[in-house]
């Protein structure tokens, strides 16, 4: 019989706005749906709408892809839900730190009201670049949970190595530690053909709009170099000042730099649209993991982004670049490379990075730590 897994986050499908996490569990179930029964605890709508979904029913489970879903009704997932939902379940799995869903989980376990082994995975709260982002709030969380002693009786899902040393920093000796890297979805097979011109370069960012995902970071760098350029701009605008703040920028890019915003890339189209573009330009303040980093590596759209991100060794299978983001300098550079380059070079940076993807996807299904989560003691 498969073992039971409630995973428990504060959106899911149809829900997209929350980017990376609603992605990894997405991949998490359609990867090991065949091994394990997954059962998903969320919210009854997405990030800021005033509305549920509609077509979902409340107080029953429903069928969503390989899982079944069951919708908070008006976003409250109380103790006495996640009890109940718990009971027949062989593991919980908590996305997140800073929800009142994981302290919820976590004190139930403590009180022995949940049994099961239950599993936290952080999905990046505590990177720097997240952890910065009301840290007096968030250590304050902290020290409560530590003088509560809700850290004791839980197991740790980290999707990196660098995730590892960003728990320790925060979380002092935490026990079961376990590697369970995020999935990719699948790759895409055949790269559409995409002309290359010389002094030119089809750019975009796909991200929530937000002071994370740095898209002034990125206006900063396209206002620095020659050549036509165009810059197609998708993602939720979680930070409408931070907007205002890019849209200042955006009007003072020269001339020969233009630009736009599409609005949300749906995710069932992200691998086309990325196969758009000759260049994702992506320097984040900080990623878990970053699905859209792999999404276009398997669009054949060459990554340009941070070195805050577990994807640190493009430089060795020459697929894109990663730049330290002190380095402006670098950034400009290295986009002026792109403008600059000609289409037999740009296809074969474009074959090297579906073929990474590749790589990657097979790697990340035969070595997945989720296989040792989810098979209890």
């Amino acid at each position: 019989m498969k073992k039971k897994v409630l995973i428990i986050l504060g959106r899911y499908l149809p829900g997209y706005k929350d980017g990376g996490p609603v992605r990894s569990i997405i991949n998490l179930v359609d990867s090991f749906h065949v091994q394990f029964d997954f059962h998903i605890l969320t919210k009854d709508r997405d990030q800021g709408d005033t509305d549920p979904y509609s077509h979902i029913l409340y107080n029953e489970w429903n069928t969503v892809g390989n899982a079944k879903v069951y919708y908070a009704q008006n976003e409250k997932i109380t103790k006495d839900l996640i009890v109940h939902l718990s009971k027949p379940m062989d593991v919980i799995y908590v996305c997140g730190v800073f929800n009142d869903y994981v302290f919820y989980t976590l004190i139930l376990k403590m009180q022995g009201r949940i049994q099961q082994k239950v599993v936290v995975a952080p999905m990046g709260s505590f990177s720097t670049g997240a952890f910065q982002i009301k840290s007096t709030k968030k250590k304050l969380y902290i020290s409560m949970f530590r003088m509560l002693g809700l850290f004791k009786n839980v197991e740790w899902s980290l999707t990196s190595e660098m995730e590892v040393r960003e728990l320790h920093q925060i979380i002092k000796n935490p026990k079961n530690v376990v590697i369970a890297e995020d999935l990719p979805r699948m790759y895409v097979l055949n790269l559409n053909e995409l002309i290359k011109e010389v002094n030119s370069l089809n750019v975009v960012f796909i991200s929530r709009v937000s002071v994370k995902k740095n898209l002034t970071y990125a206006i900063d760098i396209l206002s620095k170099v020659k050549g036509n350029v165009k810059l197609s701009i998708y993602g939720n605008i979680e930070d409408s000042t931070y907007w205002n703040t890019c849209l200042e920028k955006l009007a003072l890019l020269p001339n020969h730099i233009s630009w736009e915003y599409l609005g949300e890339a749906p995710s069932e189209n992200i691998l086309s649209t990325f196969s758009k573009y000759h260049a994702f330009l992506f320097p984040t303040l900080s990623e878990n993991y970053g699905h859209v980093i792999y999404e276009a590596l398997a669009s054949g759209c060459i990554p340009v982004i941070s070195n805050q991100t577990p994807w640190q060794d493009f430089d060795a299978f020459q697929c894109g670049y990663v730049i330290k983001l002190e380095n402006l300098n670098q950034f400009v550079y290295t986009m002026q490379t792109l403008i600059d380059m000609n289409q037999i070079d740009f296809d074969s940076y474009r074959n090297r990075a579906l073929q990474y993807a590749v790589n990657k996807y097979h790697s990340a299904l035969q070595n997945s730590g989720y296989l040792e989560i989810f098979e209890t003691r």
